[in-house]
Parts: C-alpha cells; structure tokens; sequence
C-alpha cells in the first residue's frame, strides 16, 4: 500500500515535520493494532504487539511524501487471514471508525464480522485514538492522506476534514427509537453494534447503567438470534450521538425489547 499526504505543504514538496509525523506515527499505530489482532485474535490497546505481522516503510516515490507500506507475515495466524484480507481487515475497522463503511471487502473479513463482530468493534475502538493522532497533521500541512493499493492505485482509505471532524466532535441528538438486528455485544462492557436498515450499516452502541433491567438481557437473546442466522428485529429506543454533520456515530441504549412482545 501507499499512504500519500496531498494538500498544502505537501504540495510544495515539503511537510512541516512535527504535524507529518504525528500523523504518519498515527497511521502507524492504527496499522500495528490491526497485525496484532491477525495475528493473535485478541485486541490490544499498547505495545508489545505480534511480530508475525508487521508493516514496514520501504521508502517514499521521488518527488512526493508517498510512502511505501509492505506488509510481512512471518508466521501463522490465530485468525487464518491471508495478506490481502488483512489489508481488507484495515479497510474495514478504519473505515467504520471514521464513519465509513465499506462496501467491497473479502469474503474472509465477512466471515470474521459475522462470526466475531464483537472483537471487529473493539479493535475499531482501540484504533480511534490513533487515527485522531493520524488526523493531526489534517488541515495544517496537508489536506488529506490517501492510503491506496500500490498496483492499482485504488483508494483503500481516505483521512480529510470531514473524517477528522467525525472523529473529534460530537453533539447530542434527540432520543429516538428504531427495530434493529443486534451483530455484536460486550455484556462486560455494555457495548456493541446494531444493524440500522434505514442506514444500511452497522452503529455502535453503549447500553446505560440506567437501561430498562431487561434491556442486556433482549439484546443478548437478539444476538443470538443474529447467530443462528435467524435474525429478527428488536425494537431500541436511543439517544443519538451524532457527527457534527449530522451523521448518526452511536447510539445510546435505554430500553430494548422484543417486537413480538409489544405487537
């Protein structure tokens, strides 16, 4: 892959070095938790992470901050991906951190996120504060950063104003109240993720410490429901928390109950 800095600065061949490199280290980081994950299967916030999946600067293209990115596997992975899936296990964790979801990744990343949506929303909440880092230079030296595939150039990921702004600034919404397919659920952490149809993507979601009683326990029943591949709605009512565009970033949770008990 190539992470390319474009805009401003980056445009006259040079980038103001603290901004460039807080954001490069932030990308870094981002890209180390997401080998560790592949290469263990569990989701660490802090080093030490794996060495059997490492990315490794190889360089810049002359005339430009692109920078080359090489991804090595050197052992066997807890998590059986191959190298492209996980450049696709990337695309999607950063993608919905920053409010994205991506519509073209592996067949092995779906499985991974159907069968293990609850680790995919945790390894999306230990890459934002890095991706907040790889924000920094947004807007100061650069207008964005582009990281694409190196043969085809396709854009694989896309860091701008409107990623940042999603990622550092929230506002309150109104309560509201929606049917939703539960895909994943931390009962230790009160967290997980819902499918929002009129969306068409997954949220993530905190259920409050003062829910409804019953609520943990129809989200579980729903969850299960998920994977059983027999999904069926259950019926949330929410307080939005939203992007300062309006985009709906999360959700959280005061009641929950089954549609067939209420209709």
């Amino acid at each position: 892959m190539i992470i390319s800095f474009r805009g401003k600065d980056a445009d006259e061949g040079h980038l103001d070095a603290f901004a460039g490199i807080e954001s490069a280290a932030g990308v870094a980081r981002a890209l180390a938790l997401i080998g560790h994950y592949a290469a263990t299967g569990t989701v660490r916030h802090r080093y030490p992470f794996d060495t059997n999946v490492k990315f490794f600067l190889e360089g810049t293209e002359e005339g430009s901050f692109n920078w080359k990115v090489a991804l090595s596997i050197t052992g066997s992975l807890a998590l059986g991906l191959s190298t492209n899936a996980v450049y696709d296990l990337a695309k999607l964790s950063i993608g919905r951190a920053i409010g994205e979801e991506p519509t073209a990744v592996s067949a092995e990343v779906q499985k991974l996120n159907r069968e293990r949506g609850g680790d995919i929303e945790a390894l999306i909440e230990a890459v934002e504060p890095a991706l907040k880092k790889a924000h920094y230079g947004i807007g100061e030296t650069a207008h964005e950063i582009v990281i694409e595939e190196i043969n085809s150039k396709k854009v694989i990921i896309k860091l701008d104003q409107a990623s940042k702004n999603y990622l550092l600034d929230s506002v309150d919404g109104d309560d509201d109240f929606q049917d939703v397919s539960v895909s994943a659920l931390n009962v230790n952490d009160r967290t997980g993720r819902a499918y929002f149809h009129d969306l068409k993507r997954t949220v993530p979601f905190r259920v409050s410490s003062d829910a409804d009683p019953e609520t943990m326990t129809v989200l579980s029943r729903c969850l299960d429901r998920y994977a059983n591949n027999k999904p069926a709605p259950t019926r949330i009512w929410f307080t939005r928390v939203e992007a300062i565009d309006g985009r709906l970033k999360r959700v959280i949770i005061f009641k929950a109950v089954d549609v067939s008990d209420v209709e």
